[in-house]
């Protein structure tokens, strides 16, 4: 779903899915980018992007063993929508530890 909150607009999606369901799923891939594409940024100048899961990066070792890393949706379907539209934050649940990156592409 998508809800706009102040200076806010958020896109949040299902990430449950991995492998073929996540590769598959062209609906969430449409939903997201439709959500990503029609924020008003004169009005919600900041566009953040939400899943539990960790969609295509964690330091966290055991997440990586679990493969994040090998989940092609999150690097490349994902990655690609990020930067068209200038997402300016993503927030995850899932692995149960902080971490924080500088600004990461490809």
């Amino acid at each position: 779903y998508s809800t706009d909150y102040g200076m806010f607009h958020f896109c949040v999606a299902d990430s449950n899915m991995t492998g073929d369901q996540a590769l598959s799923n062209t609906n969430l891939l449409k939903f997201i980018e439709h959500c990503l594409a029609t924020a008003d940024r004169q009005k919600q100048p900041w566009l953040i992007f939400v899943a539990h899961r960790v969609l295509g990066y964690s330091s966290n070792s055991w997440y990586a063993q679990e493969g994040s890393f090998e989940e092609p949706m999150g690097r490349e379907s994902l990655q690609g929508l990020w930067q068209k539209y200038k997402v300016d934050l993503a927030f995850y649940g899932h692995v149960h530890n902080y971490e924080r990156t500088c600004p990461i592409y490809e």
